[in-house]
């Protein structure tokens, strides 16, 4: 007997989509402090209070070979980084933090210091994520958040959000995306009460409140707000509601319409007579969870029909998305034993025609694989011809994505 020659064949693997995003696990104890001068303390004093801030780190494969969303517990080489300097070399830092090595937690920083009234720190992570389908390792980088402390004397300006530094915007609970898609595309009429009704915290349209303080006083007159987005430690980008993702500014407000940022960081600045007294970060991020899309019928074909009808089941956190177009892209494919990778249409729905997919007619290729290629769409942009925005009959612009 004759052995032939050996020919290799492996799987062949989609790339890995990582979504990194900076949580801070500690309510109690934020990125930002408060300095009492006169009883000469800190609220809240991270030797009592530490502050715990975890880098998220979620993979996911198009393919579905991939079966561990959070990642955590694979981060390698793991540093932490504050104002562009690995946090190991700085010596006013030595004792006053740890990194986890363990679980799903892996790669989180506990803080244990305080930063004092003039000071400030940016905060980021890097680490590796290894890819063993693939071997490879993936590099992983979040964006930052700032480490600062008001200094609660008699005229020192302070400013706090009433919202997370770290805002995650998840489409999957959004019904305010819902509602949008139901009225455009005629499913429900248009009502201020129901429109009312799907705003929440997890709406896109995302009312950030903003409180200006002087001394111990609130206060909502004799100063300006500026907004920045913040490009590199030394390059911001200043905006108004020109920018379509800034909905409105005002002295005691923020509103930002999420649907239209995918990763992004940003600097409010309070200013009195020009100057600046008070400043606060924070970041949005697009949250990518893993979720499961498949054809919901599986009925058999009968000799005379000429149309196959489907429509896609898509599960995310063990539930059945009840309308997945305006989060999921979806598109159809058939395969069968004359023809493979046949692409129909995009969308919830499909429907075939069954003479262009090859399916047979004896017992050897009467049969028919049909399957969706998903993937959670990115962040919407303004439909331009190039130059111009693209606006209805009101001047409300066109999004798309």
């Amino acid at each position: 007997m004759i052995e032939s020659e050996k020919k290799r064949i492996r799987k062949e693997f989609q790339p890995l989509t990582i979504a990194v995003s900076l949580k801070i696990m500690t309510p109690n104890s934020p990125a930002n402090q408060v300095y009492n001068p006169v009883a000469n303390e800190y609220d809240p004093d991270r030797g009592v209070t530490p502050l715990v801030i975890l880098p998220e780190v979620i993979a996911n494969a198009a393919d579905g070979s991939w079966d561990m969303p959070y990642v955590n517990s694979l981060l390698a080489e793991m540093n932490w980084f504050a104002n562009g300097e690995n946090i190991s070399a700085i010596s006013s830092w030595n004792g006053k933090y740890s990194i986890d090595t363990v679980g799903d937690t892996r790669g989180a920083i506990t803080i244990s210091r305080n930063v004092a009234p003039g000071e400030s720190f940016e905060l980021y992570f890097e680490g590796l994520i290894a890819d063993t389908r693939l071997g490879v390792n993936i590099p992983v980088k979040t964006d930052s958040i700032m480490l600062t402390t008001v200094d609660k004397s008699e005229d020192t300006y302070g400013l706090s959000i009433g919202d997370s530094q770290i805002i995650q915007y998840n489409p999957f609970l959004d019904k305010l995306l819902l509602y949008d898609y139901k009225v455009a595309n005629n499913l429900i009429s248009a009502s201020t009460a129901n429109r009312n009704a799907a705003l929440d915290e997890n709406s896109y349209e995302r009312t950030i409140p903003l409180m200006v303080t002087k001394g111990v006083n609130k206060i909502t007159t004799g100063y300006t707000i500026e907004l920045y987005q913040v490009n590199s430690i030394s390059s911001q980008t200043m905006l108004t509601t020109a920018n379509h993702e800034i909905v409105a500014l005002s002295l005691t407000s923020l509103i930002m319409d999420l649907r239209l940022v995918e990763k992004g960081d940003y600097l409010l600045l309070v200013k009195v007579g020009g100057k600046e007294v008070a400043r606060q970060q924070f970041s949005v991020n697009r949250v990518y969870p893993k979720f499961t899309c498949i054809p919901a019928s599986q009925a058999s074909i009968n000799p005379d029909e000429i149309l196959h009808r489907n429509i896609a089941m898509v599960q995310w956190n063990g539930e059945i998305v009840p309308i997945p177009a305006p989060i999921i892209r979806m598109v159809w494919f058939t395969d069968s034993a004359n023809k493979t990778g046949v692409q129909w249409q995009e969308g919830e729905k499909t429907v075939i025609m069954l003479d262009g997919t090859g399916i047979g007619e004896t017992y050897l290729d009467d049969w028919l694989d049909v399957y969706i290629k998903a993937e959670q769409k990115k962040a919407f942009s303004v439909l331009t011809d190039g130059t111009n925005e693209y606006t209805d009959s009101n001047g409300n612009i066109y999004i798309n994505n």
